[in-house]
């Protein structure tokens, strides 16, 4: 309601023009004030990056008032009607920098609740930005405006700075889009929300600023000038704004797609118009070259990073199963060394014990026999327990002997190949185990199966497992069989899992390890 009031005052007629010019720039100086203090005051009541998001972001509607008092004196005082370049601009262009900070603070903003803090892909976030800044820019020059300033209404030194406001708000503001789309779930999204509706209201009327800077013109209208009003006032609002906890971390099982294709679709709009270009034959100014230039420059680095992540993340998965499979091997010996055989020596002693029973104690025989004979359903059931933490048959025999042993108990009638000279690698046996107990369980109780082939075979340089069946097929991991955390574990060790389950064919699954990267 301010920002129209004030809007409508300036453009209402009513006053001078000296006055409407007066009551726009205060309004402008006095928004950038409120949410500078807003920021700094709310920032003293908070800790960490909900405190140091509020202090860049102070700094940057500071930086932003200091401009607008240089550039409403050269208007009041100096009858410029838009004085740019002038030292205004040195105060206006601290926003985007310390502004930039604040957006970074406040994306590593996690509410802890006990759990790690996670940083997001910052460096992947700003390289998006870059990205689609700069497509929207090739796509706006080609358009329209590079035939505004060839037109020669602005001096190229003029419009270089007059440009800078809108590139860099814009860049801001799909920044925060994409962190946004990327942390949904955060605790503060609101406060994103706000900021970025505030980053895009000043990136509207920097971008008239530059289109009548490049046009000529001699000075902007009291609407065109709304949006640095409003745009500060949401920056004090996310700076009111209190961040909303969570209760626990929530986890997506599923990638999402969005945020990660986001930065393409403007730039394959750049190359569709450079296709429209070439085919019309309208050739590419030095602007658009440059532009192409670091716009697959930043194309380039993104991919870079991108791949260096994947390649941490893969490595990083293939530890936590290896720790995985340790710690189940560990708990196995301990099962199987400690508490298996302290309850075999108890049955033992109390055996030892019957056996000295006087005949007349019949009773008090009978429960010392019922006492041993439950330590040794006990010991069968702990003995069963430890195979399925870990197979100590798979540790000592290797894949050959604890592939029959699961052949043996499977309820489905199964047929073993297993052409495997010696040992394999620990990791790949213990996935490889995993793989064919999943899906003996799988034909079991989901397939109505009668009949399970595996084969086991070494080809090249690669361990290939196949597990086929004879059931009705129609097997989706989505209902809870298991193949999801199979893939999550073969894939960590470098292999693929392949699964093909038409509907009344019957269900294959076939994995695939590389032997020479373990």
């Amino acid at each position: 309601m301010s920002v129209a009031a004030v809007v409508g005052l300036a453009s209402s007629g009513l006053l001078s023009p000296w006055w409407s010019l007066l009551v726009d720039d205060a309004a402008q100086f006095v928004a950038a004030l409120v949410a500078a203090l807003a920021c700094w005051i709310t920032a003293a009541r908070h800790s960490g990056a909900q405190r140091w998001w509020r202090v860049w972001m102070g700094a940057a509607s500071f930086g932003w008032m200091v401009g607008q008092f240089i550039w409403s004196w050269y208007q009041l005082f100096r009858d410029v009607g838009l004085p740019t370049p002038s030292l205004a601009d040195a105060g206006y262009l601290t926003l985007p920098v310390f502004a930039l900070m604040a957006i970074i603070t406040l994306a590593a903003d996690r509410p802890a609740h006990g759990a790690q803090r996670r940083r997001p892909g910052q460096l992947v976030m700003i390289l998006d930005g870059l990205i689609v800044v700069g497509a929207l820019f090739v796509l706006t020059w080609a358009t329209a405006l590079g035939s505004v300033v060839w037109a020669g209404a602005a001096s190229p030194f003029a419009y270089s700075i007059a440009i800078a406001y809108p590139v860099t708000d814009l860049l801001l503001t799909v920044i925060v889009i994409l962190l946004i789309a990327a942390t949904a779930s955060a605790a503060n999204r609101l406060q994103l929300i706000i900021l970025g509706g505030g980053l895009l209201c000043l990136s509207l009327s920097d971008s008239v600023f530059a289109y009548l800077v490049s046009a000529g013109a001699q000075g902007m209208p009291p609407l065109a000038n709304a949006g640095f009003v409003a745009g500060h006032a949401l920056v004090a609002v996310a700076a009111l704004t209190p961040t909303r906890e969570t209760p626990r971390w929530a986890v997506r099982q599923h990638a999402r797609w969005g945020p990660l294709l986001l930065p393409y679709v403007p730039v394959a709009g750049t190359g569709v118009l450079l296709i429209v270009q070439l085919v019309r034959g309208i050739p590419m100014d030095s602007v658009e070259i440059i532009a192409e230039t670091v716009l697959i420059s930043l194309l380039i680095i993104r991919q870079a990073v991108t791949l260096i992540q994947s390649a941490g993340l893969v490595a990083s998965r293939a530890r936590l199963v290896l720790a995985t499979d340790q710690t189940r091997r560990q708990l196995e010996r301990d099962l199987h060394d400690g508490v298996q055989q302290r309850l075999i020596s108890l049955g033992l002693d109390i055996r030892l014990a019957e056996a000295n029973v006087p005949p007349e104690l019949t009773q008090l025989r009978k429960q010392l026999s019922a006492v041993v004979d439950g330590l040794s359903g006990t010991v069968d059931d702990l003995r069963e327990l430890s195979r399925g933490v870990h197979p100590a048959i798979l540790t000592e025999g290797g894949l050959r002997p604890a592939l029959r042993t699961l052949a043996r108990r499977s309820p489905v009638a199964v047929e073993l190949d297993v052409q495997v000279d010696g040992r394999q690698p620990e990791p790949i046996e213990v996935a490889t185990y995993y793989v064919v107990a999943e899906a003996l369980t799988n034909a079991a109780k989901y397939a109505d199966a009668t009949f399970v082939a595996v084969s086991v075979q070494v080809r090249a340089s690669y361990l290939s497992l196949t597990v086929r069946d004879d059931g009705i097929g129609g097997a989706d991991p989505r209902r809870g069989t298991g193949i999801i955390g199979l893939t999550d574990r073969v894939e960590a060790l470098g292999g693929t899992l392949t699964l093909e389950s038409p509907p009344g064919r019957g269900t294959s699954l076939q994995a695939d390890f590389p032997l020479e990267e373990s």
